[in-house]
């Protein structure tokens, strides 16, 4: 039975938040149900989650690795991560190919046997055998939370040599990649039941085969949103093939090969007057109250992705159950999309943040004790603030998934 839930988030560019949102996300989905498993796959080059999951960002010295990805060296193997599913997938594929030709030619039992799976959704690959629990090794990650890893360049670089002329799947050019993401998509449904939500991180690199095969598997698309004028026409163009609307997600569309549609457009990094939920003039909800110059600037930008989906309908059906949208009470469609996919992440407070990402310390569980990072960086966040961040936080969860994720929120 496939998961409920199933989200990739997605941007063509760094720095917008997008990883730490991820990270926020994933650990208060699980906490927030803790009788259901959750899974994350960690399918962006540099591996960033991974290393929040896994004891954090921080290194012991210049040119030291992340603590996370030091862990994640430790006790996996090149087979037991996400390189190792990549190339597993492929090779699944590549048996089931011969497997047909032998068959074909009257070839041996063992032929005839694999020759039953000659179909590329078949599930020939299981996600549990690639699978580490981040709790084992970071006790502030919840223990329902599961991880398949990546470990930056020793999982992109150092163990990708190639193999009888051919280079690793995730860098080739074209639609190889397909099949594999076939059965990438048969092995997510054929998760244990328990498995209700897969969260997928994926590379700013927007064309990437792995980001690619993340939207042919996935159900929904988080997409985080900066206020920078420029980033945000990269959605649309953008010189290096990477926009992820008009170079990814329209051409998969047309080869119908896009699973996923876009759920929600976040805003990051969005300053707070207070803890109050709000709804811009422009019909925008978000769980706590920007400036009212942020605000406007929310609703001009989702007005611009309107105008998109208005002069072209490619972009119109990128997004989930968009011929529902009806105009509102008072006739005003525009702002009924608006409502529906847009909404807004809080920018943490500096010492929170940086507490929370070097330390691999969720949000969701963290108290107003002094923490000391590794760097030797210390502090204390207070009480409301935190419990503002959480409440955010949850909320956030709800609108990407139900208002089943509910449970009271961790004192701090």
């Amino acid at each position: 039975m496939a998961p409920t839930h199933s989200i990739a988030f997605c941007n063509n560019r760094g720095g917008v938040g997008k990883t730490f949102m991820a990270f926020q996300t994933a650990c208060e989905t699980a906490r927030s149900r803790p009788d259901k498993k959750v899974l994350v796959l960690d399918f962006s080059l540099y591996s960033d989650i991974t290393a929040l999951l896994l004891g954090g960002s921080a290194r012991e010295g210049f040119g030291a690795p992340m603590k996370g990805l030091q862990v994640t060296v430790e006790n996996t193997t090149e087979d037991t991560r996400a390189e190792g599913l990549i190339r597993d997938l492929e090779h699944a594929m590549d048996t089931d190919e011969h497997a047909a030709a032998a068959e074909k030619k009257g070839g041996s039992i063992f032929g005839a046997f694999f020759a039953k799976k000659k179909d590329a959704s078949t599930a020939t690959v299981d996600l549990m055998n690639y699978l580490i629990r981040p709790a084992d090794h970071n006790g502030s990650i919840p223990s329902n939370l599961y991880l398949i890893p990546s470990a930056g360049s020793v999982s992109w670089t150092d163990t990708q040599s190639e193999e009888t002329g051919h280079s690793p799947l995730w860098t080739r050019k074209g639609d190889e990649w397909w099949p594999a993401a076939q059965r990438l998509r048969a092995a997510v449904a054929n998760l244990p039941a328990d498995f209700e939500a897969v969260l997928v991180d994926t590379d700013h690199l927007a064309a990437c085969v792995l980001t690619k095969m993340a939207l042919a598997t996935v159900d929904s698309v988080v997409v985080p949103l900066s206020f920078d004028d420029g980033d945000f026409n990269r959605l649309f163009q953008d010189v290096t093939g990477n926009a992820l609307f008009t170079d990814v997600m329209i051409p998969m569309k047309a080869k119908n090969m896009l699973r996923a549609r876009v759920a929600k457009c976040v805003f990051t990094k969005v300053s707070s007057n207070k803890n109050e939920e709000t709804k811009t003039t422009g019909g925008i909800h978000s769980p706590f109250c920007p400036s009212k110059t942020v605000m406007e600037q929310m609703d001009w930008m989702a007005q611009q992705v309107w105008s998109a989906c208005m002069h072209d309908d490619r972009y119109r059906e990128l997004f989930s159950d968009v011929e529902s949208i009806a105009p509102g009470a008072d006739g005003n469609v525009v702002q009924a999309f608006r409502s529906r996919y847009f909404t807004a992440m809080k920018l943490a407070p500096d010492l929170a943040a940086n507490i929370s990402k070097m330390n691999g310390l969720p949000i969701c569980v963290m108290t107003s004790q002094k923490y000391t990072a590794p760097s030797g960086l210390e502090g204390q966040s207070g009480a409301a603030v935190l419990d503002g961040l959480k409440a955010e936080i949850q909320k956030l969860v709800n609108a990407f998934t139900s208002d089943e994720y509910n449970l009271p929120l961790s004192a701090s």
